[in-house]
């Protein structure tokens, strides 16, 4: 048993990880909150074990076959030092934050993350 726990970890990503998507109306990224989808990523809810993991998951097929988000997916996340979730890969940093020509407007400029 704990050899097929070790194995679902393995194919997994790397934990702690938040769930992402998109606003199937408008385009916007979204995050998966303790209270439905979100804009604000610092509301997003943080998994740290595969079991939560697999519930967001499955949170993130419910949104798509209701037509609420498309493209869900689990991004892994490094806690900073106000205790939010930021996106320890480049690309989904950038989707996190918001366009990046307009720093003083929009998402980044509405939920502000670290640098």
């Amino acid at each position: 048993m704990a050899d097929v726990k070790a194995a679902a970890k393995a194919k997994g990503p790397k934990l702690p990880v938040i769930l992402i998507a998109n606003d199937l109306l408008d385009g916007d990224v979204v995050f998966f909150g303790a209270q439905g989808w979100t804009r604000d990523p610092r509301a997003a809810k943080v998994a740290f074990d595969a079991e939560t993991a697999a519930f967001m998951e499955a949170e993130g097929r419910a949104g798509f076959v209701a037509n609420i988000v498309v493209d869900p997916y689990l991004v892994p996340v490094e806690i900073d030092a106000a205790g939010f979730p930021v996106a320890s890969h480049y690309r989904e940093a950038m989707r996190q934050k918001g366009p990046s020509i307009h720093p003083d407007m929009g998402k980044q400029a509405d939920y502000p993350l670290g640098a």
